[in-house]
């Protein structure tokens, strides 16, 4: 072997590393908000306010939260991106998705937390934990679709 050959070899990734922060960026808000989006029609439904609104009203709902949640996932999403793949997981068993979540749920709750410092009470904290919770949620799911399969 050459030397051109062994440091080609040596230097030469195989990880996605663009790809994988890439898609967590555009799409891991964007899945947080629908999310949120979801969880608000079931609320409408256990109130049965959703015959009352308009599908326009719901189109118009789902759109607020797709973009709202990409702009307010997006650095927490790109954080978790970065985690992820600076530690190069890959999809090679089902029990990949618990280093995810935990990836997604603490760099929500270090952004909930840092931008709700002002005041420190019960319910904040409690809301915070609800938004980390659907952080790694949307982490689990930004993986599936991002993350390379082990075959």
């Amino acid at each position: 072997m050459s030397d051109i050959e062994i440091s080609a070899t040596a230097t030469a990734s195989s990880y996605p590393k663009a790809k994988v922060i890439g898609v967590y960026g555009l799409l891991g808000g964007a899945i947080g908000g629908l999310i949120v989006f979801l969880y608000m029609i079931v609320m409408f439904v256990i109130d049965g306010n959703v015959f009352r609104q308009e599908l326009t009203d719901i189109f118009k709902m789902l759109l607020a939260s797709i973009v709202g949640g990409f702009f307010f996932g997006l650095l927490p999403t790109l954080v978790a991106g970065l985690t992820i793949c600076k530690l190069k997981i890959v999809f090679d068993s089902i029990l990949k998705i618990v280093p995810l979540f935990f990836i997604g749920f603490f760099s929500t709750f270090i952004f909930s937390v840092w931008i709700i410092a002002t005041d420190v009470f019960l319910e904040k904290i409690i809301f915070g934990l609800v938004l980390s919770l659907i952080g790694g949620a949307s982490a689990v799911i930004t993986g599936l679709i991002a993350l390379p399969k082990h075959k």
